[in-house]
């Protein structure tokens, strides 16, 4: 029982910082790129990236059960699990948006989104590295 308390907290966690890193990752990442063009669109991109944590934290109670079963699957490797439920995550919102923003072209779309799909991806890798967070494996 305690073990599979420290399992459900590890996993919570995990996705917790997974959302909080590739949302802070993706909205400086857009940030910067509409900066680049008019120093004034910084703006845009800061509600860009609170429409994205909102439509993303409403899919976490989506992902913790997936992460959950991924850490009762040992054999298989934690990273490939982790970077095909960010893409599955990544396909769910992107759904989302489609049907919930007045977005005309899914272009206009990946190119707001890219930058999210990037931070999450390099969020995994550093997570799931191969040098674990002692503090992470521990909690």
């Amino acid at each position: 029982m305690v073990n599979s308390y420290s399992s459900v907290h590890s996993t919570l966690i995990r996705t917790l910082l997974l959302w909080l890193l590739s949302n802070l990752g993706g909205t400086l990442w857009l940030i910067i790129d509409f900066s680049l063009e008019r120093l004034t669109d910084y703006t845009v991109a800061l509600l860009v990236g609170l429409v994205a944590a909102m439509i993303s934290l409403a899919i976490i109670p989506l992902v913790v059960p997936f992460f959950a079963v991924m850490t009762r699957y040992s054999d298989w490797p934690r990273r490939t699990m982790a970077l095909i439920g960010v893409g599955l995550f990544f396909l769910v919102a992107n759904y989302l948006l489609l049907l919930l923003l007045p977005v005309t072209s899914l272009t206009g779309l990946l190119d707001l989104s890219l930058p999210y799909l990037g931070s999450a991806i390099l969020t995994v890798l550093w997570l799931y590295g191969p040098a674990a967070r002692p503090a992470l494996a521990q909690s």
